[in-house]
């Protein structure tokens, strides 16, 4: 909970921060990406593909939406495990570095649905407190590369999986 509370303190730091345009303020944005990610307690790689929406609130601080889809399968021990789904809900930071370049903090709230072995039963990795940094590289003003790492914590001791993220951003 500590690493939670000092990812938020870093997002209100970012949202005050820097120097941005306000002419992405009220903008929407969406992604396709493509994602990997690690959980310690299953010991699974499963990697999906992602899409968000979101919109910049202020010139430091937006909202996005997110949506992934499993890909691939990861056998354990105990058998095969494959992700369903994962929607979640982030506050986001932009701390501009360069007209170009901004790094960004995002933390928030996710649903994971797993498939798992038939031995284990359906499995729900289920809520977790989600919070990451990345950086996106704007080529124009409609278009931008993202990346991202993200850290989920789920509850009742369900374990944490970390998440890479590679995205084409597109603002409308």
């Amino acid at each position: 909970m500590k690493i939670a509370l000092i990812a938020a303190a870093s997002i209100l730091a970012l949202s005050g921060a820097g120097m941005a345009s306000a002419q992405d303020v009220g903008h929407v944005y969406g992604s396709v990406g493509v994602q990997t990610t690690n959980n310690d307690k299953l010991g699974t790689d499963l990697n999906s593909v992602n899409a968000r929406v979101g919109t910049k609130i202020t010139p430091h601080f937006g909202v996005e939406g997110e949506a992934a889809f499993g890909t691939n399968k990861d056998t354990t021990a105990l058998g095969d495990y494959r992700l369903t789904s994962k929607y979640g809900v982030y506050g986001v930071g932009y701390l501009p570095v360069s007209p170009n370049i901004d790094l960004l903090g995002r933390v928030g709230v996710s649903d994971t649905d797993l498939k798992a072995p038939a031995a284990a039963g359906k499995l729900e990795q289920g809520t977790a407190l989600d919070y990451g940094v990345g950086a996106q590289y704007h080529f124009n003003s409609a278009y931008a590369a993202r990346v991202d790492l993200t850290r989920s914590e789920f509850q009742n001791d369900k374990g944490t999986s970390n998440a890479a993220t590679v995205s084409l951003v597109k603002k409308f």
